[in-house]
């Protein structure tokens, strides 16, 4: 147990001061895919377009203007699927009322099947206040492997590119 705590009083020592140097802490929520998706999947039997409506809550933190971390959580149709996405961010700012986000990570399907994929996006966040702001972006969503209840795991890549996503915005 004293290690344990030792380990973890060590841990928060570390972290601490990076905390520190947070220039930005954001949340998001909004429209995942607020319209069709196109899936570029070579198993597709002509199903390219679908339409598809989630929800997305995002959580940016962005150290020093510039590199930072995002954790979203997208539910997807009618809640029967729930995604988390843990995210490499950069922060480019770009005039004073005008930034972009790039994000790269893997996502982590969490309900039905399992599965892995990995994202890359851009959003563009547009400042309304000091303190509010909306947020549109798009990107690359890719599929990779998914792990049945039943059955081996199954490699399937597949690359959808949603339509800008719509989301509303707060800094603190």
């Amino acid at each position: 147990m004293k290690k344990a705590l030792a380990v973890l009083a060590l841990l928060a020592c570390i972290a601490l001061p990076s905390f520190a140097a947070v220039t930005d802490t954001m949340f998001n929520i909004g429209l995942q895919n607020s319209s069709s998706v196109m899936t570029i999947d070579p198993e597709s039997k002509g199903d390219v377009f679908k339409f598809e409506l989630g929800l997305q809550a995002d959580f940016n933190m962005i150290f020093d203007d510039g590199p930072g971390f995002d954790v979203a959580l997208t539910a997807e149709q009618n809640f029967s699927s729930l995604e988390l996405g843990v995210y490499y961010a950069h922060k480019v700012d770009v005039k004073d009322n005008f930034d972009i986000v790039v994000m790269a990570g893997p996502t982590f399907q969490l309900t039905g099947d399992f599965a892995i994929g990995a994202d890359v996006k851009v959003n563009f966040l547009i400042d309304i206040t000091r303190d509010f702001y909306v947020n549109i972006g798009t990107g690359a969503l890719m599929d990779i492997v998914e792990f049945p209840k039943h059955g081996d795991p199954v490699t399937h890549f597949a690359i959808e590119i949603p339509l800008p996503s719509v989301a509303l915005g707060l800094r603190f």
